[in-house]
């Protein structure tokens, strides 16, 4: 319905993310083997030695890089399902714009607590941000996990909040942060556990500023305090009877389709769930009359 190249199509953001992850993966695993085994960590890979050294990029490249193909294999899957999960709700760019707002905190998030050194890589914070924030948006809908990819396991999204938290939490005191002051951690553990905590808080800090919802999906105690204003503010505007009252030109192709285009970069700023019931009736009836 949209102007353009005829027989072209755009590439949702979601393959662009996924499929540069994986290039990068494929690179990276490539340059290891024949070529050199730390090129790609000290070009790409995020620590406080390369932004001092002027490598301000690897705060995104990181994410692009993994420590194994099972380490891939989880960020993709979490990417994949919390993105898909997402996009119908706040729109493809605004989903790409928690991505990466999760990989930058997760990023400072490690550099602020590796200052010392060490490097992370991995996609890690960007897919736990995006979980964070489908757990907070749908905090009772029910879904259902494979345990050791075998074991079904259905779990409420709040529930999920407080394990990714208890574990990342345990792991960052226990295991992380000992590390840094020179003390020997209970049990050594190559995880990033300040990066994935820097990605769940770009999810809840998207949650509670961006989309500017007192929901306490958390359950923790304390209330919203609102503003209503008098009955004669909440009046529609005179312009809004205006708009009520028109009507679309079906018969108009052109017209037709500028609506759709309309709609349509509606849908991918603001979700499909931001259009009234006529835009959704024009959608239905536009695809009938433009497929003839």
């Amino acid at each position: 319905m949209r102007g353009g190249v005829p027989g072209r199509r755009e590439i949702p953001y979601l393959y662009w993310v996924l499929g540069t992850t994986v290039a990068g993966f494929i690179v990276q695993s490539m340059i290891k083997v024949w070529v050199n085994p730390t090129f790609m960590s000290s070009w790409f890979a995020l620590g406080m030695e390369q932004i001092m050294s002027g490598r301000v990029w690897t705060l995104l490249t990181y994410s692009m890089l993994h420590g194994g193909i099972f380490h891939i294999l989880v960020n993709g899957f979490i990417i994949f399902f919390a993105w898909r999960a997402l996009e119908p709700l706040i729109g493809a760019k605004r989903v790409l714009q928690v991505y990466l707002a999760a990989v930058l905190l997760g990023g400072m998030v490690y550099l602020g607590v590796h200052f010392r050194g060490g490097t992370v890589e991995g996609a890690s914070a960007g897919a736990l941000g995006l979980l964070m924030l489908f757990c907070l948006m749908q905090p009772d809908r029910p879904i259902t996990l494979l345990l050791f990819f075998i074991i079904p396991v259905t779990l409420r999204p709040r529930w999920i909040i407080w394990i990714l938290l208890g574990i990342d939490g345990v792991g960052f005191l226990f295991t992380e942060l000992p590390l840094v002051f020179g003390r020997t951690p209970l049990a050594p553990s190559p995880v990033a556990y300040s990066a994935h905590l820097g990605g769940m808080l770009a999810g809840w800090l998207f949650f509670r500023f961006v989309l500017n919802s007192g929901f306490n999906p958390l359950g923790m105690p304390g209330r919203k305090i609102a503003i209503e204003p008098p009955e004669w503010l909440k009046r529609k505007p005179r312009t809004a009877k205006t708009s009520r009252g028109f009507k679309l030109n079906m018969s108009d192709r052109t017209e037709l389709k500028k609506e759709v285009d309309r709609i349509l970069d509606k849908i991918n700023t603001k979700g499909f769930g931001a259009l009234s019931d006529e835009e959704k009736r024009t959608l239905d009836r536009a695809r009938d009359i433009l497929k003839n």
